[in-house]
């Protein structure tokens, strides 16, 4: 299937004095990608922690169609493709724009189902209310350590201790790694790195992350 196989975006994406646009940086695709509002910029980051998310593409496919005998085009803001389901268009829109333009969409949105019917794909819209406002919170923070260098010689003492700990907080996983605050603190960004990269567990999807977070080994 051709939409499988686009590494590109179909569309080039225009920046915009009425929205925030920018470049998010994506571990997942190797590669910055362009994002034309802060909704879709929480859907990219949201993506970045979804495991079974292989990778995803901005812009992925142009769709042709007829209104009014007008011939004209749609293009879906992101094709999300899944380790173990059937990859996804998706359109970003916030609840009120949705509203506003809910006959505008609607054909849109009809030919973006069909295009999905008969591509083996699956179609559906991303708006404010799909991430929780203390998990996206939590996801930025961590997602700051997503580019740390790794620390081969810290990463591998502060796994070595949690095994021996199991439920911990990080404050108290601190206090196992050393006695010296200032010490202490040159852990910490290899802890946070360690939870992104989904090595330590915390719960980040339900409680604001901190220092007396519980945390534990992933699988342990």
């Amino acid at each position: 299937m051709e939409i499988n196989n686009n590494k590109l975006p179909k569309r080039k994406a225009k920046k915009t004095f009425m929205s925030v646009t920018g470049y998010f940086p994506s571990k997942k695709n190797s590669r910055s990608i362009f994002f034309e509002s802060m909704l879709e910029k929480k859907l990219f980051l949201s993506l970045e922690f979804d495991e079974n998310v292989l990778n995803y593409l901005e812009q992925p496919v142009i769709i042709e169609y007829t209104n009014k005998n007008r011939k004209t085009t749609y293009c879906p803001d992101c094709l999300i493709n899944y380790k173990n389901s059937k990859s996804k268009l998706v359109e970003v829109k916030y609840s009120s724009e949705l509203i506003e333009k809910e006959d505008e969409l609607k054909i849109k949105f009809q030919q973006a189902t069909l295009y999905s019917n008969e591509n083996n794909l699956i179609f559906g819209i991303f708006n404010e209310t799909s991430i929780d406002p203390v998990a996206l919170k939590n996801m930025e923070f961590l997602y700051s350590f997503a580019f740390n260098l790794k620390d081969d010689e810290k990463e591998t003492f502060i796994v070595k201790t949690l095994k021996s700990s199991q439920y911990t907080t990080i404050t108290e996983l601190l206090s196992l790694l050393s006695n010296n605050k200032f010490e202490q603190a040159k852990f910490l960004p290899s802890i946070w790195k360690l939870v992104f990269n989904n090595i330590i567990d915390i719960n980040y999807k339900t409680e604001q992350i901190g220092m007396n977070s519980i945390i534990r080994l992933k699988n342990e």
